[in-house]
């Protein structure tokens, strides 16, 4: 895969997704990320509109990806041949002005539109948050948005960017049954999960932060 070449990733929200995206930045491409509660039909647009070359996912998504226009990698499938490769820190020669992620838009008012997101916004992003938020609630940051969305890179990059911890989750209504809830410091979601959250007391004395 060459620089900015499009690598589409739908796998479990679990530390192997967060280290496929990381993965895909380190080489130099950039990823399509795909949510497995979508329909085939936008899936099969959202890979083919983006030109991905590959597909990473999972064997259990294998039936939805069955006869897209891209090969598919299955982490756990494929996992013997993967170790094969040289484990070492290749040298990431991207630049600023590079394509780090693809993000298609909803589509509710017509086909969905892919947004192409350069390496420098995701670094301001990132950086901003550094800034705004405290050591302390970056420290353990819930995951629970859909990497299809730009939150997630705040939840995922953000914590990590500084040596936190990302905890992940389905949603954000998952908290209160998360083995690791009470380190949690920083959760960002919707208004109505947030009033959700508090409701059922699943807030853990954390920042908690809401945008529309």
């Amino acid at each position: 895969m060459g620089a900015e070449s499009p690598v589409a990733v739908m796998m479990k929200r679990t530390v192997d997704m967060v280290a496929a995206l990381l993965a895909v930045l380190k080489a130099g491409a950039a990823y399509v990320p795909l949510d497995p509660e979508y329909p085939k039909e936008r899936l099969r647009l959202m890979v083919e509109d983006s030109g991905a070359g590959l597909i990473l996912t999972e064997a259990e998504f294998e039936p939805a990806l069955d006869g897209l226009s891209a090969p598919l990698v299955s982490t756990d499938r494929n996992w013997a041949e993967l170790a094969r490769f040289d484990g070492g820190d290749p040298r990431s020669r991207v630049s600023r002005e590079n394509l780090a992620y693809v993000i298609y838009t909803s589509g509710s008012t017509g086909r969905p539109k892919g947004v192409a997101i350069e390496h420098r916004s995701g670094v301001n992003f990132v950086r901003w948050a550094v800034e705004e938020f405290t050591a302390e609630a970056l420290s353990a940051v819930l995951a629970s948005t859909s990497i299809c969305f730009d939150l997630s890179v705040f939840e995922i990059f953000a914590p990590l960017s500084c040596g936190g911890q990302v905890l992940m989750a389905e949603d954000a209504l998952q908290l209160g049954s998360l083995p690791a809830k009470e380190e949690v410091r920083l959760i960002n979601t919707v208004p109505a999960a947030a009033a959700a959250l508090l409701r059922l007391g699943a807030v853990p004395g954390v920042e908690a932060k809401s945008g529309g």
